[in-house]
């Protein structure tokens, strides 16, 4: 099967770079356009300290990013980003609409400390309510 555009979610975890990595291997196969997206999960925070550590959760998705970026082009590979903010699996499905994709990529579990015994809670929500195809990764996953 052929895909037109793929959207992978990523943390910077390493279950997360394996998703990166198979996002990759598969848009290039296929032809596909490639976005990579991270969402600064800012929710909760008071006042006082939201502001800070928006920027801070800003900083680190660019850095995030940039790496999985430049990751993309080491291998040839074009790839668009999105940086947003909100709850990581409605902004992680609202893109995929947005940008009319037919395929989200992402990785098992992510950095939440506790990790669920089969999904992390991100990928199990996402898989739930995303009106395209879901492919979860697992962190040890070959790409060749």
């Amino acid at each position: 099967m052929l895909f037109r555009h793929i959207l992978v979610a990523t943390d910077g975890s390493r279950f997360s770079e394996a998703a990166v990595c198979y996002a990759m291997r598969l848009a290039k196969e296929s032809g596909a356009k490639l976005t990579i997206i991270h969402v600064a999960n800012v929710q909760g925070y008071v006042e006082v300290l939201w502001h800070d550590m928006k920027r801070r959760y800003r900083e680190e998705g660019q850095r995030v990013l940039e790496a999985a970026k430049e990751h993309c082009q080491m291998e040839g590979i074009e790839a668009e980003t999105l940086l947003e903010e909100g709850v990581p699996y409605q902004k992680i499905v609202e893109a995929a609409k947005r940008l009319d994709c037919d395929l989200i990529i992402l990785g098992s579990h992510g950095h939440s400390g506790l990790e669920k015994i089969f999904l992390g809670s991100v990928a199990e929500r996402v898989v739930g309510i995303s009106p395209v195809p879901v492919m979860v990764v697992p962190p040890d996953t070959t790409v060749i």
